[in-house]
């Protein structure tokens, strides 16, 4: 061995023993989740899909949405834990299998509407206009006036950076009966109408068992890709479909699939992907869950080392656990500066699983208390702050047993909505976006927070997404734990316009308003 190479190695081991000092486990309270067992969420009992968190009335709590079958269902949050199911107007009185859905802004009038994906009717998908009232209207200025949109899920996202949010929707053939369908893409044309792109290779890619459509801007270039699991949920495996925004390179807003490896190239029963900085070190690392028929499979992490992914096997069992996972929803449910994430499992076998982060991207499963106490098949699940104190509570949603034979009847599970009972300590901080020059949800806004969090200087990572769980997603409103740190030295907004604002020491435990171009006030 060289005299060279020998002191590269000493350099190489000495900083890798650097590292390891400085890195200290997360600490403190670990979250508890306790069921609520009254109210109307608890008492309906029906074949749920996919749920979101939306403050569709404007009151200033994240009221909860579920797609189900038959009907689909609203709850307007009344405060003190309790909900009241919505009755009246036709968005929950359409008698009509809905899979997923997806909440934006997508004419920008301030007012928080909806796109419901359903796959099984003559009328197909459908898009609500929101008044802020709670009224919902449809809108009929999209798809064409004879086409029927048969979809599994769908998402709002800026794809071309105009301010106006576009829709993608995808169709799961094999799950959705016939007609078979092709995916497909909408660009906004920012009058209240959206026109079909039909020339994508997100389109024109064939029919397919499309799950799960996910925008993120995963490269962090400026526009955001797209990432479609297409697992057919029998154990058959193959790549997902995987889109790359050309936007940046070209100055037009086409897509590429991709043909990287490995997270482009691997074999996958892929559901739902992620793009998360799991362990804070500034980029985004992929999560992708895989069904893997009645055996399960194990999910896949891949780390993002400076551009270069590696699929990570020594996180634990967030990658060893071999379920049938569908869901990944990712939130920092103990407050102390990581993110963790809950995964919903489709079978009766095993129960949902909350791994905790412990602060250097290692995670571990928790006893969460009611949360994963239960052996029931759900398959989404959403987070949002719906108390207000501060950290996220859960929505799962379950669905029913088929029958095994003429005279079974099927066996229905409510769904759960889980308070999360962390004790108090740990410091955080909510914000709600409002985009000025771009699209007024803030969906595709990235937040960077830092904050000295156990003697260590951290910057967190999260992204806006309309789409992140299963067939739904979280509260739009921004999460972020801070330990005990005393405040957040600096608080950067990146909107989708290319627009950067900077915050320094922003006091914390509060929920704030972040307008594009603006000082942080409060709610």
């Amino acid at each position: 061995m060289t005299a060279s190479l020998v002191r590269m190695l000493v350099v190489r081991l000495a900083s890798v023993a650097l590292l390891t000092a400085t890195i200290v486990p997360s600490v403190g309270a670990q979250p508890k989740f306790t069921r609520i067992p009254g109210g109307d969420i608890a008492s309906d009992s029906s074949d749920s899909n996919g749920a979101a968190w939306i403050d569709y009335d404007e009151d200033g709590d994240e009221d909860l949405f579920v797609a189900a079958i038959p009907f689909r269902r609203l709850y307007r949050n009344d405060g003190g834990g309790k909900f009241s199911r919505i009755t009246t107007g036709e968005l929950v009185n359409i008698r009509q299998a809905s899979n997923g859905v997806s909440w934006g802004d997508f004419n920008n009038d301030g007012h928080a509407d909806v796109f419901l994906a359903n796959g099984v009717s003559r009328i197909g998908s459908l898009i609500y206009r929101g008044d802020g009232t709670g009224d919902f209207f449809r809108n009929e200025q999209w798809s064409g006036p004879n086409d029927v949109v048969l979809s599994w899920a769908g998402a709002w996202g800026d794809y071309d950076n105009d301010g106006f949010l576009d829709l993608v929707a995808v169709h799961a053939f094999g799950f959705l009966g016939t007609p078979a369908s092709r995916n497909w893409l909408f660009h906004n044309n920012g009058d209240g109408s959206l026109s079909q792109m039909n020339n994508s290779p997100i389109v024109t890619v064939g029919v397919g068992p499309f799950t799960v459509p996910s925008w993120s801007d995963y490269d962090m270039d400026g526009d955001i890709d797209l990432f479609i699991g297409s697992g057919p949920a029998n154990g058959t495996l193959a790549p997902d479909f995987l889109f790359r925004n050309m936007l940046k390179e070209s100055g037009k807003a086409t897509f590429q699939r991709m043909t990287d490896a490995p997270f482009a190239t691997d074999s996958l029963d892929g559901q739902v992907w992620n793009w998360v900085d799991h362990d804070n070190d500034g980029d985004l690392d992929g999560f992708v869950t895989n069904y893997g028929g009645p055996t399960g499979m194990r999910n896949n992490l891949y780390r993002n080392d400076g551009g270069r992914y590696v699929r990570d096997t020594t996180v634990g069992p967030l990658v060893t656990d071999a379920d049938v996972s569908l869901g990944s929803l990712w939130g920092d449910f103990d407050n102390d500066g990581d993110l963790d994430v809950f995964v919903t499992n489709g079978g009766m076998r095993p129960a949902n699983k909350l791994y905790v982060n412990d602060g250097a991207g290692r995670f571990s499963s928790l006893d969460a208390g009611d949360l994963t106490a239960v052996n029931v098949p759900s398959w989404g699940s959403a987070a949002a702050d719906f108390d207000g104190d501060g950290d996220l509570d859960l929505f799962v949603s379950n669905k029913q047993i088929p029958p095994r034979g003429p005279n079974d009847p099927p066996r229905r599970f409510p769904d759960g909505l889980y308070r999360n009972d962390l004790a108090a300590g740990n410091h955080w901080l909510e914000l709600r976006l409002v985009g000025t020059t771009s699209n007024r949800a803030g969906i595709g806004a990235r937040v960077r927070a830092t904050a000295t969090i156990g003697g260590r200087r951290i910057t967190q990572l999260r992204e806006v997404s309309a789409q992140n769980t299963f067939n739904g997603h979280n509260s739009l409103r921004v999460h972020l734990g801070f330990g005990r740190a005393a405040v957040a030295e600096s608080v950067e907004i990146l909107w989708p316009s290319g627009t950067v604002d900077r915050h320094a020491n922003v006091a914390l435990d509060r929920i704030l308003i972040a307008t594009e171009g603006k000082g942080l006030e409060p709610r």
